[in-house]
C-alpha cells in the first residue's frame, strides 16, 4: 500500500513538474513559437502567437498577444492583438472548450473560412471588444468597425461560425449588411435554429436612428413588434412602385411603426418629410391593419403635391380609403373609398377637386389609352366635385383652355377591363369660358351621360361670337367610336366652325343648322369617315372625309 501511494505520489509530482515546464517555456518566445509550428504541422490549421502572459491574481485565464489564426491553405481567419483564455474543469475531459474566449482589438475575415469546415473551439461565452469584422462575399456582404458583443454559449459548427442556438448582444460601428450602410448598429436576442428574436435593435443609418424589437420564424417569417425611424435621409435607383410595392412584406409583419420626418430620393420622384404611424401592416391578405401618413411634399416627374395626407384600413386584403387630401396644381383634391382585391375594383365614393390650374401634359392621350396596372381593373367614381378649375392643353394641333370650370357627377365608371373610358354615369359641366383650338366659347353648359352602348352630351349651350348654340353630341362605346353631332345658332359667325371640324371655308353670319356624323377611333388617331352637312338660310354645304 505504501508502495502504491509512493507511486502515485510521484506521478503527480511527476505531472507538476510537467506542467510547470511546460508553464514556462511557453512563456519564451522559443517556447511558444515551438508550439505554434507543432500544433500548425500536426492540424489543419495555422496558428501564429507572439507571446503568452499569465497573472496568478486570474489564474485560470492565459492571454495570448499578437495572434493569427486560420485554416491550411487560406488566409487568416482571425488577426487580434489579445485573445483571453478562461479555462474550467470541463477542460479535462474537453480541452478544446474554453470557459470564456476573449478577443480584443482584432480582425475577423469571415470570408476566409471555407463553409465545410468546423472550428476546433467553443465556448461558454465568446466576448469581442473592438473588432473589426470582414465578409466582402457581394452576395452576403457583412463588415462592421469597433465591434463590441458577447455571445453565450458559442458552439461553431459547419456553415454555422456563431452556432444554432445561443445568446447575443453587440453593438457596432460602420456597419455594412449587403447593400445597407449603418453608422452605428446595437441588438440583443437570441437564436434557436432558424428562430431568431431581437429583443432591442437600435442603431444610426442615413443620418437618422432606428429602434424597435422584431423576430423571425424558423419558417423565414418576420414579426416587428415595433419598430421606430426618425429623420432618415437617403436615395435610392428603383421606381416609387418598386419602394412601395406590397410584396417587401410579403413574409413581414409590422404590428407598430412609426415614421418621423423621412425623405427619399429616387430616379424621377421625392418623398420629403414624411411622418406615418401603422399597425399590422402585412402583406398577408388575411390581415388587418392601418396606416396613416402626411408629408411635406411629393414629387413625381413633373408633378409636385404638397401635404399629402393619406388614411386607410386593410381588411382581407382589401382596402378603406378613409381620406386623403393633397394640394395640387396650385388647387387641392380630396376623396375617400375602397379597393377590392378580389376585383381589382376601385370605387372613389366622394373625389373633390378645388381650384385646380393645370396643364395637361403632352402625353396626356397616349395616357389614357394604356392599361392601368394589373391591380387596378375598374374605377368607379360615386360622386364627383370640380369647382373653379382651369384645364390647358398646348397641343398645337387642337389646342384649348377651360376656365372657371365646375363639374358635378354620380356613378361614373371612368375605367373597366383595365381601360380608361367613361362606361357609365351622369354629370353636369359648366365653364364661363372655353378655347377651343383658339375659338372662344363662353358659358359653354351640358349634361353628360354615359352606359355600355353610348356617351351622350345633352343640352349643350354656349356662346359663340356673340351669338348662342345649342345641340347634342352621342358617341357609341364599340371600336370605331361613331358619333353624330347636332348643333344649332342664332346670330353666329360661321367662321367659327372652321376652327373645330369643319374644314370648308365658311363665311358670314346668322342662324344654322348642323349635322355631322363620323368615327373616332381613338384620341391619337383623330376623327375619321367624316360627313355632314351645314345649313343657313342662304346656302347649304355638304362634307365628305
Amino acid at each position: 500500500m505504501k508502495l502504491l501511494l509512493k507511486l502515485l505520489f510521484s506521478l503527480v509530482l511527476l505531472l507538476l513538474v510537467v506542467i510547470v515546464l511546460g508553464y514556462v517555456t511557453l512563456r519564451t518566445h522559443w517556447g511558444i513559437t515551438t508550439a505554434c509550428r507543432w500544433i500548425s504541422d500536426a492540424t489543419a490549421y495555422h496558428l501564429s502567437i507572439q507571446r503568452l502572459t499569465h497573472d496568478w491574481a486570474d489564474p485560470f485565464t492565459i492571454e495570448l498577444e499578437k495572434v493569427t489564426f486560420g485554416e491550411d491553405g487560406q488566409p487568416a481567419l482571425l488577426m487580434a492583438d489579445t485573445l483571453s483564455l478562461t479555462l474550467s474543469g470541463r477542460q479535462l475531459l474537453t480541452p478544446s472548450h474554453f470557459s470564456q474566449i476573449s478577443i480584443e482589438q482584432g480582425t475577423l475575415v469571415l470570408s476566409n473560412l471555407t463553409p465545410e469546415t468546423t472550428l476546433p473551439f467553443s465556448a461558454d461565452h465568446l466576448l469581442l471588444q473592438g473588432v473589426k469584422l470582414l465578409n466582402p462575399y457581394p452576395t452576403n456582404c457583412l463588415s462592421a468597425e469597433k465591434l463590441d458583443g458577447q455571445l453565450s454559449p458559442w458552439q461553431p459548427s459547419q456553415q454555422a461560425l456563431l452556432g444554432k442556438k445561443f445568446r447575443f448582444n453587440f453593438s457596432a460601428a460602420g456597419v455594412q449588411v449587403a447593400n445597407h450602410q449603418f453608422d452605428t448598429l446595437a441588438a440583443q436576442g437570441d437564436k434557436d435554429q432558424q428562430r431568431l428574436n431581437i429583443n432591442q435593435i437600435s442603431g444610426a443609418i442615413e443620418r437618422g436612428t432606428f429602434a424597435g424589437k422584431l423576430s423571425r420564424t424558423a419558417e423565414g417569417k418576420w414579426q416587428v413588434p415595433q419598430l421606430q425611424l426618425d429623420n432618415i435621409r437617403f436615395q435610392t435607383t428603383k421606381p416609387l412602385a418598386a419602394v412601395l410595392s406590397p410584396a417587401l412584406l410579403r413574409d413581414t409583419t409590422l404590428q407598430n411603426i412609426a415614421v418621423n420626418h423621412l425623405s427619399i430620393v429616387g430616379p424621377d420622384w421625392v418623398i420629403n418629410d414624411l411622418s406615418a404611424t401603422g399597425q399590422n401592416l402585412t402583406g398577408d391578405s388575411s390581415s388587418t391593419g392601418h396606416l396613416s401618413l402626411d408629408a411635406q411634399s411629393l414629387v413625381l416627374g413633373t408633378e409636385f403635391w404638397s401635404q399629402p395626407h393619406l388614411s386607410l384600413n386593410m381588411n382581407n386584403g382589401d382596402i378603406t380609403l378613409n381620406q386623403f387630401n393633397v394640394g395640387w396644381a396650385k388647387g387641392t383634391i380630396s376623396a375617400r373609398g375602397q379597393w377590392q382585391k378580389k376585383t381589382g375594383s376601385l370605387t372613389l365614393e366622394e373625389l373633390n377637386l378645388r381650384d385646380i390650374h393645370y396643364t395637361l401634359p403632352t402625353t396626356w392621350r397616349q395616357f389614357l389609352q394604356t392599361k392601368l396596372p394589373e391591380p387596378i381593373s375598374a374605377i368607379k367614381i360615386e360622386r364627383l366635385s370640380m369647382d373653379n378649375g382651369l384645364l390647358i392643353d398646348i397641343n398645337p394641333e387642337f389646342p384649348f383652355q377651360m376656365t372657371a370650370t365646375h363639374i358635378t357627377g354620380a356613378q361614373l365608371l371612368v375605367a373597366q377591363h383595365h381601360q380608361w373610358g367613361l362606361w357609365a354615369g351622369d354629370a353636369e359641366y359648366y365653364a364661363a369660358a372655353t378655347t377651343f383650338n383658339r375659338q372662344d366659347v363662353r358659358a359653354l353648359w351640358f349634361k353628360l351621360n354615359a352606359n355600355n352602348q353610348t356617351v351622350a352630351m345633352r343640352e349643350i349651350k354656349g356662346i359663340v361670337e356673340g351669338g348662342p348654340v345649342v345641340g347634342q353630341l352621342e358617341i357609341s362605346q364599340s371600336a370605331a367610336h361613331p358619333f353624330s353631332l347636332e348643333l344649332r345658332g342664332e346670330n353666329v359667325a360661321y367662321h367659327a366652325l372652321n376652327h373645330w371640324f369643319w374644314s370648308r371655308p365658311l363665311s358670314g353670319k346668322g342662324r344654322f343648322s348642323l349635322q355631322l356624323k363620323g368615327d373616332y377611333p381613338s384620341l391619337t388617331t383623330g376623327l375619321s369617315q367624316l360627313e355632314g352637312e351645314f345649313n343657313t338660310p342662304s346656302f347649304t354645304q355638304q362634307l365628305t372625309h
